[in-house]
């Protein structure tokens, strides 16, 4: 594993934790988060507009509406019935990240993006955290699918 991808993987880890309420910072009751580690085969600047431009982001993730690319809020369809809405709180282009995740009358979860360039292609490291009970299989299938979707549009030339 590179320095920079270790380096940003521990970032993700400690961002977590700041994101996480003291309340539910407890080994037996913290909120389980989700992570992937992925390498694809592009550019790290055709990585970063595959996830941040809604005209390509639902070309993997699924329909999304996009109030605006940094800073803004958005829909995303995460399932046949369902859908998250959220606001991007952080966003350092092209390189990190970091949206909320809103389910009416759930707490919300965060999610972290960070795209790491490397020798060959580039790293993409997605951190989904504070998933409300019941939500980790349902998240976990939502991302290995749009995962495998993204593998294959930044495969495309």
């Amino acid at each position: 594993m590179s320095e920079r991808l270790r380096r940003a993987i521990d970032g993700h880890r400690s961002d977590m934790a700041r994101t996480t309420d003291a309340q539910r910072t407890t080994r037996t009751n913290r909120a389980p988060q989700l992570r992937y580690v992925r390498t694809f085969d592009c550019a790290a600047g055709r990585l970063w507009n595959l996830i941040t431009k809604p005209e390509l982001l639902s070309t993997w993730l699924g329909p999304v509406a996009l109030s605006d690319t940094e800073h803004g809020g958005f829909t995303v369809v995460t399932g046949p019935q369902t859908q998250e809405t959220g606001i991007v709180a952080t966003c350092e282009p092209p390189h990190y990240f970091q949206a909320s995740f809103d389910n009416p009358g759930h707490q919300p979860s965060t999610v972290l993006v960070d795209v790491v360039p490397a020798v060959r292609g580039t790293h993409f490291i997605l951190t989904h955290g504070g998933i409300r009970n019941g939500q980790i299989h349902h998240f976990d299938l939502f991302w290995t699918a749009g995962l495998e979707r993204l593998r294959q549009q930044a495969a495309l030339r």
